[in-house]
């Protein structure tokens, strides 16, 4: 088995994303997990912002992008209480979805968004369950994120959540402090 990244954590944005473009081996021959071809990067409005400005904003700095061989986003409102822009990012592979999520991110710091991307999320399917790989800027690492398959509402499979981290954590930059395993709820993919 190939193991690509050994940092354990705190990774900027762009070695991080490029650590799960180079798992993708690992991810789907070795623990049988897949992509859904979406990768979410959630942004948090200004504080002279509504959603609706923060993303018209996000559009705005992403317009050069769209392009036949460029990234494929588009940016959505999740159906939270105080909505959050996602850029939404498509491509069936994870490697080149990782590389695009990647070029997102280094396009929002370079206008001056960056300290507002609160997290980048993988959707997988292990299974038939969904789960998800949340890379965290502000701690510089991967967290895992697996809502219950079968249970109530808005609860989590914490045992899978562990073995994924112990899994995952030579090839991607992961936090194994678990109080930093934050859940995000209502995602818009």
């Amino acid at each position: 088995m190939c193991r690509f990244f050994s940092k354990p954590r705190n990774s900027g944005w762009s070695e991080a994303q490029e650590a799960m473009a180079k798992a993708t081996e690992v991810f789907e021959q070795v623990l049988d997990t897949y992509t859904t071809g979406k990768a979410g990067v959630l942004v948090r409005p200004s504080e002279d912002q509504d959603a609706i400005q923060a993303k018209a904003e996000l559009e705005r700095a992403l317009a050069h992008l769209k392009s036949a061989d460029g990234p494929q986003w588009e940016v959505v409102l999740d159906g939270s209480e105080h909505p959050h822009p996602w850029v939404i990012v498509r491509d069936p592979g994870l490697s080149a979805l990782a590389n695009s999520t990647r070029i997102v991110g280094e396009t929002l710091v370079s206008v001056g968004i960056g300290p507002r991307v609160l997290a980048a999320v993988y959707p997988f399917t292990w299974k038939e369950q969904n789960i998800y790989w949340i890379y965290q800027p502000r701690i510089g690492a991967f967290t895992p994120f697996a809502p219950a398959k079968d249970g109530e509402p808005e609860t989590r499979d914490h045992p899978l959540e562990l073995r994924m981290e112990q899994a995952s954590r030579k090839d991607i930059p992961t936090s194994r402090a678990i109080k930093e395993w934050y859940p995000i709820w209502g995602l818009p993919f």
